[in-house]
């Protein structure tokens, strides 16, 4: 019997999981408007259902908001998402349990639709952080500009391309010039 509820179990998490994770192309294709996941658990011999978590889409298949619930049903947090005319993200909110603004980001985009900007608000609107992007001739991204809500520089990241355009390194550093990380991209052909 515990064997039999434990595959059904293990069968309703993975179903859950294929709707959940349906990606923008089959939510625009089957017009899916919002996507619930329950969860069923066996817990002290007694099966228990609660929602998991819940998705609503535009017609695009951006995902306008998402809601999270705890292990007991009580609900734990919200994301809002808003979306310019290509579909860009433009704007982020994460919601508490009581329905107040955590944190907001907002991103900016330029004319050919690379992001130029990203600005991160506290609970209260202020700004905690932005980070500038800038690119090179080629549209490939150069470098990432991270500053403090005074508009002192945290970290800087420049990106370097191999002769294809392929991205072969990304180098951070801290506000001093201080290396904190070095990404090396590898590729095989």
């Amino acid at each position: 019997m515990k064997y039999s509820i434990s595959v059904f179990i293990l069968f309703l998490a993975l179903l859950s999981v294929n709707v959940f994770s349906q990606n923008k192309k089959e939510v625009k294709k089957f017009k899916i408007k919002s996507s619930t996941t329950i969860v069923s658990e066996s817990i002290d011999g007694k099966e228990k259902t609660r929602t998991d978590s819940y998705q609503k889409f535009d017609k695009s298949g951006n995902i306008l908001e998402e809601f999270e619930y705890n292990k007991d049903g009580s609900f734990k947090k919200k994301e809002s998402h808003k979306y310019n005319k290509n579909n860009d993200n433009t704007e982020d909110v994460i919601f508490d349990e009581k329905g107040n603004v955590q944190k907001k980001t907002v991103t900016e985009y330029n004319i050919n639709k690379d992001k130029i900007s990203e600005t991160v608000y506290d609970e209260k609107g202020k700004v905690i952080e932005k980070t500038q992007f800038g690119y090179n001739l080629k549209g490939y991204r150069s470098y990432e500009i991270t500053t403090d809500e005074k508009g002192k520089m945290i970290k800087k990241s420049i990106y370097a391309y191999d002769k294809n355009g392929l991205k072969t390194e990304k180098k951070t550093t801290d506000a001093n010039g201080e290396i904190i990380a070095v990404k090396k991209y590898n590729y095989e052909y």
